[in-house]
């Protein structure tokens, strides 16, 4: 019988499980390596909510509410023309020209006169425009054409008229039209008289004495504060104005005497 061969025996011996250890969590994970030939980004955070405010800023002009109302101011010029009285005061009288030759006058027009036989100026529409300013206004207009003294007066506002009464009836002018007007001009003005006065020289009927006188208030203080700094070179523009159109019309040479 062959030998019997020795079974092999298992082995009875555990291997021992050790534990895997666990690699601790990091909070903030490491960055990659920067690369100096990328661009650094930015990290991509909302923007912050923006709050508007509410609140209505001032008004540039409320700054001037509590302005005081300046005083009426009163200009005057003089010049000696020659030309007869009756022409210069044709000229004057003829408001709807006005914006032909008058700097900064854009449009007048006369829109009502007295009954016949008379047909005298006794309302009128200006408008007037300096820079980005445009003001449109309405005057009562009295003419006098008188020999001794040619008058033509425009009032507008709170103003009253010089002329007596009695010389305003026997020019047609309506007496109690001119005692109850007021503020029909828009209210741009407080008051506003702008008279001429036309008389002749000595005894030569060839010259004019010319006179002018305006007196003038704003409603609105802005206005007046504004218009005062410039109020004495406008009206030497004025007459300067005039007596270039008393050229045109009537001819005449540069040599008459007087000065603005």
């Amino acid at each position: 019988m062959p030998p019997k061969l020795p079974i092999p025996t298992l082995s009875t011996t555990r291997r021992a499980i050790l534990p895997i250890p666990r690699q601790p969590t990091l909070k903030n994970p490491p960055q990659p390596p920067l690369n100096p030939l990328l661009p650094l980004q930015q990290p991509t955070t909302p923007p912050p909510s923006r709050r508007f405010s509410s609140t209505p800023q001032p008004q540039f002009l409320s700054s001037f509410s509590s302005l005081p109302q300046p005083p009426p101011k009163t200009l005057s010029a003089q010049k000696t023309l020659p030309y007869p009285p009756s022409k210069i005061y044709s000229l004057i009288s003829d408001i709807n020209s006005y914006s032909l030759f008058l700097p900064h006058c854009t449009h007048s027009l006369i829109t009502q006169t007295t009954p016949p036989p008379f047909h005298l100026p006794s309302l009128a529409d200006l408008t007037v425009g300096y820079g980005p300013l445009t003001q449109s206004y309405t005057s009562h207009v009295y003419c006098i054409p008188s020999p001794e003294k040619y008058i033509v007066e425009a009032i507008s506002g709170n103003a009253d008229s010089s002329i007596p009464l009695s010389i305003l009836s026997k020019h047609g002018y309506d007496i109690n039209s001119a005692e109850g007007r007021k503020k029909t001009d828009g209210g741009i003005f407080e008051r506003l008289v702008t008279r001429w006065e036309v008389l002749p020289v000595g005894q030569e009927e060839q010259k004019s004495d010319v006179r002018l006188r305006v007196t003038f208030q704003f409603a609105n203080p802005v206005l007046g504060f504004a218009a005062g700094g410039v109020a004495d070179m406008k009206i030497d523009e004025m007459v300067e104005a005039f007596e270039r159109r008393a050229r045109v019309l009537f001819g005449g040479n540069k040599g008459d005497k007087g000065r603005l």
